[in-house]
């Protein structure tokens, strides 16, 4: 009886500790350097902007990200279809963002910054943008996950591909560019892009995630 509640203890702690594992729970350690300019950006393809149908933020970010680092024009429909890690209604887990990144020749490294400082956080990421290296964030807008292409920034805030903002009024399939973009189509403050990763993921789960693509 006591070897099998032994067993049994064992099994339940190693599902646990898979699941913390699979959910990113686990803080990452990061270098920070010391920034060389006050403004980086990456270019994206500006007819590229394009409006995401639901839920598939994660494949659209995906086009980013292979248009910037290959070069490459992809559909970011065709990409839905081949994006795995799905559930209800196309939600995606991190891992098919990252699949997918892997099947169109990109490189990734993850990182949970949940125990890091925001302004740490910020320097971190215009530091990604320095190398070179777009970022993908999990965020949290208007109540619902959502995935985000950091692809450059100014003294003012980060420069984003972002597949959820407002469309085109001649085009409902392309997105309106802010004003402050000299890449991408939406711009935040530092305050306000900090805010919203900080609010993502699911309790405990994929909190400050982020991916940094690299050829």
């Amino acid at each position: 009886m006591k070897k099998i509640v032994l067993i049994s203890a064992i099994i339940f702690l190693a599902l646990i500790s898979l699941l913390l594992i699979f959910g990113r729970t686990f803080p990452s350690f990061i270098t920070i350097t010391n920034l060389s300019n006050d403004a980086s950006y990456l270019k994206l393809d500006n007819d590229l902007f394009y409006r995401q149908t639901l839920n598939n933020c994660g494949p659209y970010s995906v086009m980013a990200v292979v248009n910037i680092l290959a070069e490459k024009r992809l559909n970011p429909e065709k990409l839905s279809e081949e994006m795995s890690w799905r559930i209800y209604k196309n939600l995606t887990f991190p891992q098919g963002v990252i699949n997918l990144l892997h099947k169109y020749g990109i490189k990734t490294k993850e990182f949970v910054l949940k125990n890091q400082k925001d302004t740490e956080k910020i320097i971190w990421l215009k530091n990604q943008i320095e190398q070179g290296r777009p970022v993908i964030l999990l965020i949290k807008i208007h109540h619902v996950l959502h995935y985000i292409t950091i692809i450059g920034y100014n003294e003012n805030g980060f420069m984003i591909y972002d597949s959820m903002q407002e469309k085109a009024i001649n085009n409902p399939r392309k997105t309106i560019v802010d004003n402050e973009c000299l890449t991408g189509n939406r711009f935040y403050s530092y305050d306000e892009l900090i805010k919203l990763w900080n609010d993502g993921g699911y309790r405990i789960f994929f909190k400050n995630w982020a991916v940094i693509c690299y050829k």
